[in-house]
């Protein structure tokens, strides 16, 4: 879940199911399923909404999909890629067998209620932060909640956490995003992942509408991301809205071992000698050794009969933080050359 002790990664299918007939809808479904749970997901994501409860009629066109050549109304696009809800239940059920999570985004209370028996998280997309109904509804369900934030400012989601804290809400987490379908990479903004960590102590991830599948999942994860969810597709050829800024498969796998790769990398960020540094760290940090033979009695002096340098396998002498301790003091045994010279080889009287 979100305190997982491992990034959560979301395959999010969006309306990538869309295929044709109800039958071919639920078969690139399974196949989208399938394909998230080989490459290593934690989750796949899909949106159940109805279109008359997102848009108003006559909506008109939107430019950005315009220029990806699809010329329908938004209130089109969006009645073609409504989810019916008799499919949550098979989808759900198939992501059990497949052993990853189901996760649908509700755009209404409706669709809330309808996919809430089927999901352990939900996830609230950008444009519907300032949906008061709909995180209403969600926070009574007393399931962990992500929310997107792309497009919005600290006030919009300050309202949101904040009715969300009113509702007794015990898990939520945020995802940087930027709504923009595809997101050059120069406007990921991922800074504010460890700004939004520091500001409300959650944890936070990123929802990445970039073309490449490694550089913004793991920056972000470098700088302290716990989500990463990116869009993926069968092919990038298919028709549809989302299909061409999503991931191929092949490119879902990529990002998923790197991200697993990254994690390993951060540690526990602790400073500390690590077990595997032990053996070159006694073989090469810096000692006072004796660069000739010493007499019990004799003076140690810098650059004469003493010096720092690295032990290797010979004795090992003092720290070299510890020289001016150590030269002009008389050596209380006789020290061969290549030996280490420490604090108890000093007389200091």
């Amino acid at each position: 879940m979100l305190d997982s002790s491992q990034v959560f990664v979301i395959a999010e299918a969006g309306s990538n199911w869309k295929a044709g007939s109800y039958n071919e809808d639920i078969r690139r479904a399974k196949k989208l399923i399938s394909v998230a749970s080989e490459c290593g997901a934690d989750a796949v994501k899909f949106q159940t909404f109805r279109t008359n409860t997102v848009y108003v009629q006559n909506a008109g066109n939107s430019d950005y999909l315009e220029k990806s050549g699809i010329k329908k109304s938004i209130n089109k696009i969006f009645e073609n890629a409504e989810m019916p809800y008799e499919m949550l239940q098979e989808l759900s059920e198939y992501c059990e067998r497949k052993n990853i999570q189901f996760m649908s985004t509700p755009f209404s209370v409706a669709d809330a209620k309808a996919i809430n028996d089927y999901v352990k998280i939900h996830k609230v997309a950008s444009y519907e932060i300032n949906h008061v109904r709909l995180l209403e509804y969600l926070a009574k369900t007393k399931k962990p909640i992500i929310l997107s934030t792309g497009a919005s400012t600290y006030d919009e989601i300050d309202f949101a956490i904040n009715l969300l804290k009113k509702h007794h809400v015990k898990q939520y987490a945020l995802l940087q995003c930027t709504a923009k379908y595809p997101t050059p990479l120069e406007s990921l903004n991922l800074l504010t992942i460890p700004e939004m960590r520091q500001k409300y102590d959650i944890h936070i991830g990123l929802s990445d509408h970039s073309l490449d599948p490694i550089v913004g999942p793991i920056t972000a994860v470098g700088l302290g991301a716990r989500i990463i969810e990116k869009h993926f597709t069968l092919d990038k050829s298919l028709p549809g809205p989302d299909h061409k800024f999503a991931l191929t498969p092949a490119e879902l796998k990529k990002m998923i071992e790197a991200i697993r790769s990254a994690e390993k990398t951060l540690g526990d960020s602790k400073k500390q000698i690590l077990k595997i540094e032990v053996e070159l760290r006694d073989f090469a940090v810096r000692r006072i050794q004796a660069i000739k033979d010493i007499k019990k009695g004799e003076k140690f002096i810098e650059g004469q009969n003493i010096d720092v340098l690295r032990p290797g396998n010979r004795t090992k002498g003092a720290d070299a933080r510890f020289l001016t301790k150590i030269s002009g003091k008389k050596a209380i045994r006789s020290i061969k050359i290549g030996e280490g010279v420490k604090m108890k080889d000093c007389l200091y009287r």
